[in-house]
């Protein structure tokens, strides 16, 4: 069992680049965030669906009152013009710079590892400063499943 049979090559963010661009690119690949490069191409930081929709969807008031919510909040969706809105803005802002990679080569075990100390679903692989894809926490579990099913 090895990383590389479960990555997924994806494109990199980078500066400049559209919110609806990173959530095009996640959503067909099926994964949660990309690699942001800086102009040099060195991957610097990382953009998430998860922490961008926080910065831009969720008043923190909301957060901390959720289990407070009920379902009869209609008032409070998206409206058109503000999902329009987050969609066209750069993702620079919200680059987290905490950024989780390794070596294809490295263990499933310390993939996992990493991705627990990095509070992550995710890991990004690279193999001399070249990116080679993501790999997922629910990838491991699939390649986990298909080994039971082989053995």
């Amino acid at each position: 069992m090895r990383l590389l049979d479960i990555i997924i090559p994806t494109a990199m963010a980078h500066p400049g680049m559209k919110v609806g661009d990173v959530f095009e690119e996640c959503a067909t690949r099926n994964v949660p965030g990309l690699p942001f490069r800086n102009d040099k191409g060195a991957i610097v930081g990382r953009i998430s669906i998860r922490h961008t929709l926080k910065m831009t969807c969720i008043p923190e008031y909301m957060v901390k009152g959720a289990h407070l919510l009920g379902d009869a909040i209609d008032h409070l969706q998206l409206k058109d013009d503000e999902i329009r809105y987050v969609l066209d803005l750069p993702v620079d802002d919200f680059v987290l710079e905490d950024v989780a990679h390794l070596s294809a080569a490295s263990p499933i075990v310390k993939a996992l590892s990493v991705m627990e100390y990095y509070n992550t679903g995710y890991i990004f692989l690279c193999d001399n400063q070249q990116y080679r894809g993501i790999v997922t926490r629910m990838g491991i579990a699939r390649l986990l499943l298909e080994h039971r099913k082989t053995n």
